[in-house]
C-alpha cells in the first residue's frame, strides 16, 4: 500500500472505532502491521531547492566576475582566477561529504557548483591558453568530468546537468554531420545511480525527475543518433520508443498515484497520442521505404548505419515483449498503447510495398479515434477527469484535423467546432457533480 493511502487508512481508523465496526485492539494492529508514515516536509524541499538556486546563483556570478577586464590580465593570473573557483568548489564538496553526508541540501547545492565550475573552468583555460576545439567536445568534456560528482554526492541536478550535456552534445554533433551514437553508452552510465534510487524508493523526488529527464533527452536522442539510412524508419522507431515507455511504467510503477509520480506512463502515452496524430496525414508517408534507401548519407563508412538496424529493432521487440506480458496480465491500456509499434511496422510495410498512403493514414485515424473512446469511456467510469479530458482531445483533434482535409464550408465546420466545446464543458460538469455526490456521500 502507498503512503497516500495509508495516511487516508489512519485518518478512517478512529471512525471506524467510533461507530464500532473495528476494535481499538485492530486499530493497534493496523497501525502496526503499517508502521508509521512520514509527514511530508516542504520546508526541506523549500531548504534544497533555495540551497540549487544559491549554487546557480553564486556560479553565474563567479563567471560574471571573472569576466570583468579578463583581457586586462596576463595569463599566469588568468589561469589561477580560472581554478580557484573549481577547487573551492570542489574543498566544499569534499567538506559535504565528510561532515554533512545526510544533508541533501548541501549535497545538492555543492553538487551543482562543483559541475558548473568544472565547465567554466575548463572554458577559461582554454581561452587564455587558446587551446582549440569546438563545442561538442567541450560538452562532452564537461559532463565525462562532471559525471564523478552525481556518484560522489548521490545528487540529482548534478545529474540533471549531465544528461542535459550529453543530449546538448549529441545533438551539436549531429548538426556538423558526426556520429552521435556514442549518446547511448554514455547515458547507460546513469543506470547504476537510477537502479539505487529506484530501490530506495521509486516515488521519491530524486528517480522521479531523473526519469522525466531521461524521457525528454531519449526522445530527443532517438531522433539525432540514427543515420536515417532507410527513410521513415523514424515512424517504428518512436512508435516502439513511446510505447516501451507507456509499459514499463504500467509494470513497474503501477501504484503510483498523481501525474507527477508517473513519468514513463505520462510521457510514452503522450508520445503515442501524438505520434499517432502525425501519422494520420500522409506527408509522413512520402517516399519512405527500400525504394528510397539512402546509402550516400553513409558513403563508405556503412558502420555508421549500425545504430538505425539496433535501435529500429531493438526498441520495437522490447515493446513487443512488454505487450505480449500486458496481454498475459490483461491490462487493457497496456494492450491499446502496446499496439503502436505492430501498427507502425505493418503500415511501414504496406506503403513500402505498394507506396500508396492512404490506407497507412486510415489505420491510424482508427487507431487515434479508439483510444480517444476507450480514454473517454473509461474516464467518465471510474471518475478520472484527466483521462476524460485526454480521450475529448484526441477525438477532437482527430475530427478538426479531417476537417481541414475537407471541403466543408466554414459554417459547418464552426458548428461542429461548437458543438465540441459544449461536448467538453458538458462531459467536465456532469464529472466535477459526480465527484461532488461521491464526496457528500462519503
Amino acid at each position: 500500500m502507498n503512503k497516500k493511502a495509508i495516511q487516508w487508512l489512519y485518518g478512517e481508523l478512529p471512525r471506524l472505532v467510533a461507530q464500532g465496526i473495528l476494535t481499538p485492539d485492530a486499530e493497534a494492529r493496523l497501525r502496526t502491521h503499517y508502521g508509521p508514515v512520514e509527514p511530508a516536509r516542504p520546508a526541506r524541499l523549500a531548504v534544497i531547492i533555495f540551497g540549487v538556486l544559491g549554487a546557480l546563483l553564486i556560479g553565474a556570478g563567479i563567471i560574471l566576475v571573472l569576466a570583468h577586464n579578463w583581457e586586462d590580465l596576463s595569463r599566469p593570473v588568468r589561469a589561477v582566477l580560472s581554478i580557484l573557483p573549481l577547487a573551492a568548489a570542489q574543498g566544499l564538496a569534499v567538506w559535504t561529504i565528510l561532515k554533512r553526508p545526510q544533508s541533501l541540501a548541501w549535497r545538492e547545492g555543492s553538487g551543482t557548483l562543483l559541475f558548473l565550475m568544472i565547465g567554466s573552468s575548463i572554458s577559461l583555460i582554454a581561452q587564455t591558453y587558446n587551446i582549440s576545439g569546438d563545442l561538442p567536445g567541450f560538452l562532452l568534456t564537461w559532463s565525462l568530468l562532471g559525471l564523478p560528482v552525481v556518484y560522489l554526492l548521490n545528487a540529482v541536478v548534478p545529474a540533471l546537468l549531465y544528461i542535459w550535456g550529453i543530449t546538448e552534445w549529441s545533438c551539436h554533433l549531429r548538426f556538423e554531420d558526426g556520429f552521435a551514437a556514442g549518446y547511448w553508452p554514455l547515458a547507460a552510465l546513469l543506470l547504476p545511480l537510477i537502479a539505487i534510487w529506484l530501490r530506495s524508493g521509486r516515488y521519491q523526488v530524486r528517480p522521479t525527475l531523473l526519469l522525466w529527464a531521461l524521457c525528454v533527452s531519449v526522445t530527443v536522442a532517438a531522433g539525432v543518433t540514427i543515420e536515417r539510412v532507410l527513410p521513415g524508419l523514424w515512424i517504428m522507431l518512436y512508435a516502439g520508443l513511446f510505447a516501451l515507455m507507456f509499459l514499463a511504467g504500467e509494470f513497474w510503477f503501477a501504484d503510483a498515484e498523481g501525474f507527477w509520480n508517473r513519468p514513463l506512463r505520462h510521457f510514452g502515452a503522450a508520445g503515442v497520442m501524438v505520434l499517432a496524430f502525425m501519422l494520420t496525414f500522409e506527408w509522413p508517408w512520402r517516399e519512405i521505404g527500400w525504394h528510397y534507401w539512402y546509402w550516400e548519407r553513409i558513403h563508405d563508412v556503412s558502420w555508421r548505419a549500425i545504430p538505425d538496424a539496433v535501435l529500429g529493432s531493438l526498441i520495437p521487440i522490447s515493446a513487443t515483449v512488454l505487450l505480449v506480458m500486458s496481454v498475459r496480465r490483461k491490462t487493457p491500456l497496456g494492450l491499446l498503447f502496446g499496439l503502436a509499434p505492430i501498427l507502425a511496422v505493418v503500415s511501414y510495410a504496406l506503403v513500402s510495398l505498394t507506396e500508396t498512403y492512404a490506407p497507412a493514414a486510415g489505420i491510424f485515424d482508427l487507431y487515434l479515434l479508439v483510444i480517444g473512446i476507450w480514454l473517454l469511456v473509461t474516464g467518465i467510469r471510474i471518475g478520472k477527469q484527466g483521462q476524460m479530458n485526454a480521450g475529448l482531445l484526441a477525438i477532437t483533434a482527430l475530427i478538426v484535423a479531417r476537417f481541414f482535409d475537407s471541403d466543408l464550408d466554414f459554417l459547418l465546420r464552426g458548428l461542429i467546432f461548437i458543438a465540441l466545446g459544449i461536448a467538453f464543458l458538458v462531459a467536465n460538469i456532469v464529472m466535477l457533480r459526480r465527484k461532488g455526490a461521491s464526496h457528500e456521500q462519503a
